[in-house]
């Protein structure tokens, strides 16, 4: 199975016994024509539309289908917790984030990762102890689409200093917040980060 957000609504690939599982709003196509996969995107890209459920024999193949329509950028982030079991969000846009960013030439997925959290939190001493699912969302940019694949981990920091938003990546806040009285549903934030959080509750 496979869940691609485009305007943060779910493009679902999967088995038909894995489609019970999801919100009854979606749009449902069973074994739809291969020729229309823009026209999903573009129907998905739509501000009343609820977001896409494709039932299939080989999800896999489609995925791959799907996303040569697409730039690919990887990126990597991480769920930051500290000894008070205190996950560390940012809001970014005004939107609360994970930190996370684009992985440079030559650097390892979970060395971006790292940087990536050190710099947009003026963190360090982290740990990464666990890699969760990756994530995967699409945007537009200069007329051309992007499909950026964000590699997750659970890292661990006994940082006790001050945090320091990186304010040039347009972040104006940084904050610790208590993991277990989180309310992910409330959280004023995009539903790719939402799931990404519901996933880490699951583990």
């Amino acid at each position: 199975m496979y869940k691609i957000f485009i305007n943060d609504k779910p493009l679902i690939l999967c088995k038909e016994e894995e489609a019970i599982a999801f919100p009854s709003d979606l749009e449902i196509l069973k074994d739809p024509n291969p020729n229309l996969q823009m026209d999903w995107i573009r129907n998905i890209e739509g501000v009343q539309h609820k977001g896409t459920c494709i039932i299939c024999e080989e999800p896999n193949q489609l995925f791959e289908s799907i996303t040569s329509h697409f730039k690919t950028i990887q990126a990597a982030g991480g769920l930051v917790f500290n000894k008070q079991n205190q996950i560390l969000l940012i809001k970014r846009l005004g939107v609360w984030d994970l930190p996370k960013g684009k992985i440079d030439n030559g650097e390892s997925k979970f060395e971006g990762a790292i940087r990536e959290v050190e710099e947009e939190c003026g963190i360090d001493e982290l740990t990464i102890v666990k890699e969760y699912p990756c994530s995967f969302h699409t945007y537009k940019l200069k007329g051309h689409r992007f499909l950026k694949q964000t590699f997750w981990f659970k890292m661990e920091s006994d940082f006790k200093g001050k945090l320091v938003p990186q304010t040039e990546e347009n972040i104006t806040e940084v904050m610790w917040t208590d993991w277990d009285e989180l309310d992910i549903e409330k959280l004023d934030t995009y539903q790719s980060i939402r799931e990404v959080l519901y996933t880490a509750k699951k583990t």
